[in-house]
């Protein structure tokens, strides 16, 4: 049993039974590539915005911070930062939130970023950037963003200069256009400013900046366009070594009541927690897959064992001791579980880069994020482990003949499967055994949400011990009714073989379970918060008849300057009213909460859609009258905080204590909600710039004609979009759920995944099935029959299995509902599914059906001569 022996027993195996090793080799590939595919897609989105971070902090390591995007006056302060002994360096930076419309009319949401040359200097971007990024007429676009705009492209300017004063460049890949990328229309706090792009800057020129949906301009004439002359965002500071905490301490002398000093990446971590909870259901949802997807494995391999079982049985007879058995069987187990993993690895970068690649655009207005791919060791070892680990635990139910006491021989065989069947008192103790693993799962889904996962893994293993009995009740059935219809002779004949191959069946029936029960309680569960979503959407949008806020800010959190418009909209014909919500970002306890401030009445069907804890209108009455707020249930709990009791919240103006009138969900955004009345926005945000404006109209008017006359009162210089409250709903339940697409592909490839498998389980069942076919020929049983028995079989085992797995799984999708509804806080509305587990499980077994047609079609044309041969 060396290398050369085992190599050619492996070839040898693989002569004679390549398609079954095949088949076994796809189960453990489409566990592989899921859970692969979902950890590098959730780790790429924070892997990629660290990159975007550090390339522009450098080696910064401290910052002193602005609570609002109005930002603080940098007179005096900087001077006074740059002075501090500890400090080597300091830059001020402004950052906005806009849009910006390329001449083809596409339009991107950016982070554009005001600075001076210090910040170059700072993070050794000077030597890279061109100094008409900083020009003071025009704006430097990212690679991305340019692409996003669908920006004309050029041929690289020979008479560029770098901001270090650096030789010019005539490297093919600067794409430095210098006034010839064409011109953008920016949209800032409610303005169009036409501006030349002078810039355009790639992975060489802009780091890891070049994938983020970002701008770059100068300070001073971000500061005239925003309408924030002197007033900057952050100062970020690089501090001598050993000189951090006394610089930190200085700082926070410095800061006034407005300003925060933090590390320099605090955006890192906060990006970190805003993610977690969607990262929790997707990693939920993945780990999901990954069990089922190996499980499948485990299954697919099951219908090999029989073949093993022979090769390990003749062996034995030649004399062959159990440690070289054991060898073999780890060897074949591990180029199985290898060559496997490889292509699910491949397939999993595929799905990553492809279906599951996505920037979460629903924090693109809180978080500059990246778009890249980022790959880690950690998923490659899980993934690849994981595979391998499956394919020798499958392969390893083989060496159960190595048992002292088990005879030379392999236990009796029908048709190559073992035919020791389960008898009733068996599937009596596994169905008892289910009950009381389903009796555990239900202890610990109540007593501990958080190990949801926990119940979920119990409940796949319900369904495990459940098929026995399911199967067995079908199959007496069949016998009964194949009794009472003696005319029906292919029942009996299928009856036999079933009964005549329990592994074979039960490995068949159980796949159907666990991919039934998988596809059902996860795509159930997507179905009941994209619903729970849906009424947020509504709830949030029914406050106002129309909307008019900056383009693409739908969570109203980006404030502009009203001008006249307030008074043009409320002189059109129909409007009643026109009101001021408020809205922004606050950093609290490690999250960056969304801020929501309206007048009076102006979150009344919002509070009740999402009120959690006391009472709508009791909350709208103490919000109106000040001083108090309601808040997301996450928020509350990482206080240990009720309605009644007060908490200080750090507002501009300092830290204010305000009491809790409510507890609510977090309204789809994943840090939390604060709601508070739009006059103390106004008071402690020291700021009266709306972030959008709420128009209400009179009874029987038409919502688009006023929306249409509004756009005409606004013009063409307006850098605000106008929106009736359908059409704000649309939008806000786009992006919320953009953040859940990917549970939705996971679902759907959930799904596919399991026809996939079922089909070649069954296909590999069917296989294995042609020496008793070819019996049966001998018989004078024709094709025809042949295909009509298999048909029988695969609806019998499909049926039971498939069945069991739809029942267990809408448990199964309320146990995901609860975890949902609990640990992340997103809106659910419990079990919305209805006639989905019936739709289910008819789309799958007959797509199933339909698939192994083919394969029973040719197993049913076996030569009869196949019988004597063997």
């Amino acid at each position: 049993m060396g290398p050369r022996m085992l190599v050619y027993l492996y070839r040898r195996r693989l002569r004679a039974h390549g398609a079954q090793e095949l088949l076994a080799g796809f189960g453990v590939a489409v566990a592989v590539a899921l859970l692969f595919a979902v950890t590098v897609a959730d780790g790429s989105i924070e892997g990629s915005a660290r990159e975007v971070v550090h390339a522009v902090i450098g080696p910064a390591n401290l910052q002193l911070h602005a609570r609002s995007a109005e930002g603080f006056s940098e007179r005096g302060i900087l001077a006074r930062v740059e002075r501090l002994p500890g400090v080597s360096q300091a830059a001020p930076l402004l950052e906005q939130t806009a849009s910006v419309r390329g001449p083809g009319g596409h339009r991107s949401t950016v982070q554009i970023a005001g600075a001076d040359l210090s910040l170059g200097l700072l993070d050794g971007l000077a030597h890279t950037i061109p100094l008409a990024a900083f020009s003071a007429d025009g704006i430097g676009l990212s690679s991305y963003t340019a692409q996003a705009l669908h920006l004309p492209s050029a041929t690289p300017s020979s008479g560029s200069t770098t901001g270090g004063g650096a030789e010019p460049d005539s490297t093919e890949t600067a794409r430095i256009r210098a006034g010839e990328a064409g011109q953008i229309a920016l949209e800032l706090r409610g303005r169009v400013t036409p501006l030349p792009v002078n810039a355009v800057l790639d992975a060489a020129k802009f780091g890891a900046l070049a994938s983020a949906p970002v701008a770059v301009m100068g300070l001073a004439r971000l500061q005239a366009l925003a309408g924030l002359r002197g007033r900057v965002t952050r100062i970020i500071v690089q501090t001598r070594p050993g000189h951090e905490a006394q610089v930190r301490a200085e700082l926070g002398a410095l800061a006034g009541p407005g300003l925060a000093v933090a590390p320099a990446d605090e955006d890192v971590e906060l990006l970190h927690q805003a993610l977690r909870p969607s990262e929790q259901s997707s990693e939920f949802f993945a780990a999901i897959c990954a069990l089922l997807g190996f499980l499948f494995a485990f299954n697919a391999i099951l219908l090999t064992v029989p073949e093993r079982r022979h090769a390990i049985a003749d062996l034995r007879l030649l004399g062959a001791r159990n440690a070289q058995i054991v060898r073999m069987v780890l060897f074949q187990a591990l180029c199985l579980g290898l060559m496997a993993s490889l292509f699910g690895l491949l397939a999993g970068y595929a799905l990553a880069v492809g279906p599951f690649h996505q920037s979460p655009t629903y924090l693109a207005e809180a978080f500059t994020l990246g778009t890249s791919t980022v790959i880690g060791t950690g998923p490659l070892v899980l993934a690849l482990g994981g595979g391998v680990l499956a394919t020798c635990l499958a392969s390893a139910l083989t060496l159960l003949d190595l048992r002292v006491g088990r005879t030379l021989e392999a236990a009796p065989f029908v048709d190559g499967v073992s035919a020791d069947a389960l008898g009733r008192g068996a599937q009596m103790r596994l169905a008892l055994a289910a009950t009381g693993v389903l009796v555990l799962s239900s202890a610990i889904f109540e007593l501990w949400s958080s190990l949801s996962l926990a119940a979920l893994t119990a409940l796949a293993l319900v369904c495990v011990l459940a098929v026995p009995l399911a199967l067995g009740l079908v199959l007496r059935a069949t016998r009964a009714l194949a009794e009472r219809r003696q005319a029906l002779t292919l029942l009996g004949v299928a009856l036999i073989s079933l009964r005549g191959s329990t592994l074979r069946s039960l490995a068949l029936a159980t796949t159907g379970a666990v991919a039934l029960f998988g596809s059902g309680a996860l795509g159930g569960a997507r179905a009941d918060l994209l619903q729970g979503i849906r009424g947020f959407a509504h709830s949030y949008s029914a406050d106002a008849d129309i909307w008019v806020n900056p383009p693409g800010a739908y969570q109203a959190t980006s404030p502009f300057r009203p001008g006249d418009d307030v008074a043009l909209i409320a002189r059109i014909a129909g409007v009643r009213a026109v009101r001021s919500f408020y809205g922004g970002y606050l950093n609290l306890d490690g999250r960056r909460v969304w801020v929501i401030a309206r007048p009076p009445g102006g979150a009344h069907e919002l509070l009740s859609g999402e009120i959690v804890d006391g009472s709508a209108s009791a909350a709208s009455a103490a919000l109106a009258a000040g001083g108090q707020i309601a808040l997301s249930r996450q928020i509350a709990a990482a206080r240990h905080l009720g309605v009644g009791d007060r908490i200080a919240i750090p507002t501009p103006s300092g830290n204010v204590r305000f009491r809790i009138v409510a507890i609510t969900t977090n309204l789809a955004w994943n840090p939390g909600v604060i709601f508070l009345s739009a006059a103390d926005y106004r008071r402690y945000w020291t700021s009266s710039a709306p972030s959008a404006l709420s128009v209400e109209l009179a009874p029987g008017v038409n919502a688009a004609r006023v929306r249409a006359a509004i756009v005409r009162a606004l013009g063409p210089a307006s850098g605000l979009e106008v929106a009736t409250a359908p059409e704000r709903t649309r939008e806000i339940d786009a992006l919320a759920s953009a953040g859940l697409s990917r549970l939705g592909e996971i679902s759907t490839l959930l799904t596919i995944a399991a026809i996939l498998a079922l089909a070649s389980a069954l296909a590999s069942a069917i296989w294995q099935r042609r020496v008793s076919l070819a019996e049966l020929r001998l018989t004078g049983v024709t094709p025809a029959r042949l295909r009509k028995l298999l048909l029988l079989e695969s609806t019998l085992l499909l049926g039971a299995g498939c069945m069991t797995g739809a029942i267990v799984g809408v448990y199964g999708q309320a146990v995901i509902d609860g975890y949902l509804r609990n640990v992340t806080g997103f809106p659910i509305v419990t079990l919305t599914a209805g006639l989905r587990p019936l739709e289910l499980l008819a789309l799958v077994v007959a797509i199933v059906l339909v698939l192994v047609a083919v394969p029973g079609f040719l197993a049913a044309r076996v030569p009869p001569t196949l019988a004597l041969e063997e």
